[in-house]
C-alpha cells in the first residue's frame, strides 16, 4: 500500500488513484514514490545504461494513460511494469538498427588494459551493492530467464502476472525460473569448488 507523503491524506489505493487522476499533486507524488524504486531496480537491471530514461518514459505513458486505467494496486502494479517491460523491448529494438553501441561517459574516465576489458579495481568497484550484484546476476542468466526471475523478485509478481506481463503461459515461466535458479546454483556449486582447491 502506498505511504502518504506531502500532505497527502492517508486514503485507499482507490481514493488515491481518483485524486491523482485530477492531478492532486500529493496523490501523483505519492503513487510516484512507492512505485519508482521498484521500477528502476527492474529498469536498472535489464538496460543499466538507459535505466532513468526508461523510466523517465514510464512515467510519460503512466501519466497519460492513468485516465483509462481501471483496477485495484495489484493491477496497477502490473500495467507499471508492464509499461517497463515494452519500453525495454522499444529500447532494444531500437539499439538492434543502430550501427554503433554508445559507450557510457564513465567508461570512458577509466584507462583500459589489453585483455581485460577495464582496470579491474575499477570492475570491482561497479560491483559492489546490490544493483551491481542484480547485474551480475541477470549477465550469467539468458535474457528470458533474467527478465522473469526480475519481475518475480523485483516485481514481487507471482507467476501468472509475470506469464501475462511476459506474454507467456504460467507454465513457461516456472520453467524459466527454475532453469534460471539450476543455473545459478550451478554456477554458485562451480566457484565453491575453484576457492576450495
Amino acid at each position: 500500500m502506498c505511504r502518504p507523503t506531502n500532505g497527502a491524506r492517508d486514503l485507499g489505493f482507490t481514493s488515491l488513484l481518483a485524486l491523482a487522476r485530477q492531478g492532486e499533486h500529493g496523490a501523483l507524488t505519492q503513487i510516484y514514490r512507492a512505485y519508482q524504486p521498484r521500477i528502476l531496480r527492474y529498469l536498472r537491471a535489464q538496460e543499466p545504461d538507459m535505466a532513468d530514461d526508461l523510466a523517465a518514459d514510464v512515467w510519460l505513458a503512466v501519466a497519460r494513460g492513468l485516465g483509462r486505467f481501471q483496477g485495484d494496486e495489484g493491477g496497477f502494479r502490473s500495467w507499471i511494469f508492464t509499461i517497463a517491460r515494452h519500453r525495454v523491448v522499444e529500447h532494444r529494438r531500437r539499439q538492434q538498427r543502430r550501427r554503433t553501441d554508445p559507450v557510457p561517459d564513465e567508461r570512458l574516465d577509466h584507462p583500459v588494459e589489453r585483455g581485460l576489458g577495464g582496470d579491474p579495481a575499477w570492475l570491482v568497484v561497479e560491483r559492489v551493492g546490490a544493483q551491481q550484484a542484480i547485474e551480475a546476476v541477470v549477465r550469467e542468466l539468458p535474457p528470458d530467464q533474467a527478465e522473469a526471475v526480475l519481475l518475480r523478485v523485483l516485481g514481487g509478481f507471482d507467476v501468472a502476472e509475470v506469464a501475462r506481463i511476459m506474454g507467456r503461459t504460467p507454465g513457461n515461466v516456472r520453467v524459466l525460473c527454475h532453469r534460471a535458479l539450476r543455473r545459478l546454483a550451478a554456477r554458485r556449486s562451480a566457484e565453491a569448488e575453484v576457492v576450495a582447491e
